[in-house]
């Protein structure tokens, strides 16, 4: 009975030494990862900080605490009043296309690579330097406290504030309040509508800008980018992307980072100036103390096939408080289902207050079913210092 009991004893040391070796057994690993402050921005001070997070694994060696530290980083809170922060991730480190792995582990040539070459990002090229920078720290830390001696490898691509991704015009809550009467009175879908991207200027008139189009129903991204001349309002290039089909991982971020170089070339040749900071603003003009705003005049016809007034005529104008007034803009419109068209604000080229602006015209046509309706958006150049009556 005594030599069963010592086989036994045996038998499971054996076991827990094998369930060891191979790190089958179940595993806190702690680690390392750079978060934002909530109380600050990433740029301020204390904006990133790094934290000591914890995870619960079936599989864990030492050195799985590098690779762990791109992974996402779950939290959330029991408070009511704070629930849009559940399910919310807090790691800086999780940024597509950034990898940090160890390579050739337990050999005298493992090395632990941070590999930045290919990320997409939406970040400033200051935030993302900063954000790497504590990736590195991290990634550093973690080595020590897992006793990882390996050689720390940087991989990276210049980080140029032209290669950042744009970012879109916020135009909706403007679009939904100016069209109002034609909501779906959906909360989540009032409307269907395209999304704009400004994405460079020139000294000389020239705007370019990029919309991604609303697809619903079929499973397409498409995206078109536009250099147009604000003085002939004439389109001068432009570039289609579309995908079908499996479009789960096809984003702007995506098509930014496969054609984004061949747009600059575009500016470049074009002697415009990328920026993703352009802005968007709704109210009245300010031009040498005057005083401009938009307006415009439409003329309908009710259709009863369909019980609704459609478009047959849209007039932009530009009025000027010293100078009068002039047309921008005139459409005419034969069997086209469009509801509403109206200027909804203006972009500078450049500082506020310059002489040329692009003026955004909206537009809602009717849904291929009814509402949820669709908008759309058109650029209009503007002078405000010539041509009024």
């Amino acid at each position: 009975m005594k030599i069963k009991n010592i086989y036994l004893k045996i038998l499971i040391s054996l076991i827990f030494f094998i369930q060891t070796a191979s790190a089958t057994m179940d595993y806190y690993l702690t680690y390392y990862i750079p978060v934002g402050n909530p109380q600050s921005e990433i740029l301020d001070k204390d904006g990133v900080k790094l934290h000591k997070a914890i995870s619960y694994t079936f599989y864990s060696e030492p050195d799985s605490a590098v690779g762990m530290i791109t992974q996402e980083y779950i939290v959330n809170t029991p408070h009511k009043k704070r629930a849009r922060m559940n399910n919310f991730n807090i790691n800086l480190a999780h940024i597509k296309g950034l990898k940090v792995e160890i390579k050739n582990y337990g050999s005298k040539e493992c090395s632990v690579v941070m590999d930045s070459s290919q990320i997409v990002s939406d970040y400033s090229t200051k935030e993302l330097e900063k954000i790497l920078s504590y990736v590195k720290k991290a990634t550093k830390l973690n080595m020590k406290e897992h006793q990882i001696n390996c050689v720390f490898k940087e991989v990276k691509a210049s980080i140029d504030v032209s290669l950042a991704v744009p970012k879109s015009l916020k135009l909706e809550n403007t679009t939904f309040h100016k069209f109002s009467d034609y909501s779906s009175g959906i909360p989540d879908v009032p409307f269907l509508f395209d999304v704009f991207y400004p994405l460079g200027y020139s000294s000389d008139g020239k705007i370019a800008y990029a919309i991604e189009y609303d697809t619903d129903p079929r499973d397409m991204v498409h995206i078109v980018t536009f250099i147009q001349d604000l003085v002939t309002d004439k389109v001068l290039w432009s570039h289609e992307f579309a995908r079908e089909g499996n479009i789960s991982n096809v984003d702007f971020k995506s098509f930014w980072k496969e054609d984004g170089q061949k747009i600059l070339e575009k500016l470049s040749y074009y002697k415009m100036q990328y920026s993703n900071k352009l802005n968007f603003y709704e109210e009245k003009l300010y031009y040498k103390h005057d005083a401009l705003f938009l307006s415009f005049k439409s003329t309908k016809s009710y259709q009863k096939d369909w019980e609704l007034n459609f478009l047959n005529s849209s007039t932009i104008y530009l009025r000027s408080k010293k100078h009068g007034q002039k047309v921008l803009d005139k459409k005419h419109y034969d069997g086209e289902h469009i509801l509403k068209r109206e200027p909804i604000g203006y972009i500078p080229l450049g500082e506020r207050g310059s002489r040329r602006v692009a003026v955004i015209v909206s537009t809602v046509h009717r849904g291929w079913e009814g509402p949820p309706h669709n908008i759309s958006y058109e650029i209009i150049g503007a002078n405000l210092a010539v041509g009024f009556k």
